[in-house]
């Protein structure tokens, strides 16, 4: 049997996002969230979209729900929300008296599949995957996971499912923070780096990486999309999982959140928004970074500063998660909006991915 009808968990950014995917894919489709709110706001962003491109038809085959008995006949769910361990253990009893022997779940991959099944032993591990993908560039490539336990039959499933939605996809062994979401943290953490050592203010660090990456967007315009709140918890879910200094949240990051300056949702993250555009840089910057665009520097050292430390770690998760180059690739391609993949920037630009000997300007202390 095919995937037709998918149940979703939660009412947000990325429930929105996939929704609307589906529906213009011809699936049906039906949301849970306990907030009446989340639900009626998500259903309106829906609505608006689906009227832009005189989809409206399609309105009819997504329905927002709060009992999960209306999970009844699904042959996928989706976890796109992240909760604590009790809560998902809560829902997924729930939902499992709900659903048949032959319903496939996607986990949200923040956490990893084993992890969850430690934490949530009712979850039936050969028909679990997960599934995670960019909020940013939406549309443009799926990561899915699957774990020793995963049933071939059901990657064979939910490849053809794949197939049906016309998007790119990596099927990865289960890590955690996968491939994109670790990429996506050391990308930001550099880029941070590049900021406290006084290299340039961010629309300096973004446009450098604009013109040299060919990118749409600058790492700090991606991060306040993507959110500050969300990538830092993020980043610390992995980096308490993997001890990995490259992930670890950063200080400035950190400090943001404090503030509650989230990126666009709340009109002020790196920078300042008016209707979705940015209008200003943060003027707190200045404040919590001693060194804020202490000297301009060329676009290339910007570049190189924050690309040898993605490309290690791309090399690294290539020898844990046993995947080819051109997965990763793709993915830093697609995920990032970059012309090239981070392999391909590096054939293209050799010379800016050799380490160079640490400048006394990189001792702000002693400079």
């Amino acid at each position: 049997m095919s995937i037709d009808a998918i149940a979703i968990i939660g009412a947000n950014r990325r429930s929105t996002i996939l929704s609307e995917l589906l529906l213009m894919k011809g699936f049906q489709i039906r949301v849970y969230d306990s907030f009446r709110d989340s639900l009626n706001i998500m259903m309106a962003k829906i609505k608006w979209n689906l009227s832009k491109n005189s989809r409206l038809d399609l309105l009819s085959n997504v329905e927002a729900v709060q009992d999960y008995s209306k999970f009844k006949g699904a042959d996928l769910i989706i976890e796109t929300s992240l909760k604590t361990s009790e809560e998902r253990f809560l829902y997924f009893s729930k939902i499992l008296k709900e659903i048949t022997s032959d319903c496939i779940i996607a986990l949200n991959t923040n956490v990893p599949l084993l992890t969850s099944f430690e934490r949530m032993s009712i979850l039936p591990v050969e028909r679990v995957v997960g599934l995670n993908f960019s909020e940013v560039f939406t549309n443009s490539i799926m990561e899915v996971s699957k774990s020793e336990y995963t049933d071939l039959c059901v990657i064979n499933k939910f490849t053809e499912f794949m197939n049906r939605l016309s998007v790119k996809y990596s099927i990865i062994n289960d890590k955690p923070g996968g491939i994109m979401e670790r990429l996506t943290r050391v990308y930001i953490n550099s880029t941070f780096d590049v900021l406290f050592k006084g290299k340039g203010f961010p629309n300096e660090i973004d446009g450098a990486i604009k013109e040299m990456a060919g990118s749409i967007y600058g790492p700090f315009e991606f991060l306040d999309i993507i959110s500050v709140d969300y990538d830092y918890n993020t980043a610390l879910r992995i980096y308490e999982m993997l001890n990995r200094e490259t992930i670890k949240p950063h200080d400035i990051e950190l400090k943001l959140l404090q503030y509650g300056q989230l990126g666009r949702k709340s009109n002020l993250g790196v920078y300042i928004y008016e209707d979705g555009n940015i209008v200003g840089e943060n003027p707190i910057l200045s404040n919590i970074i001693k060194y804020l665009g202490l000297r301009k520097v060329e676009k290339e050292e910007i570049f190189s500063d924050i690309m040898i430390k993605v490309l290690n770690e791309a090399k690294q998760i290539a020898k844990e998660v046993m995947i080819g180059e051109q997965d990763i690739e793709n993915i830093t391609k697609l995920a990032f909006g970059w012309s090239f993949g981070i392999f391909g920037l590096q054939k293209k630009y050799p010379s800016l991915f050799v380490v160079k000997e640490k400048s006394e300007f990189d001792n702000l202390d002693t400079f």
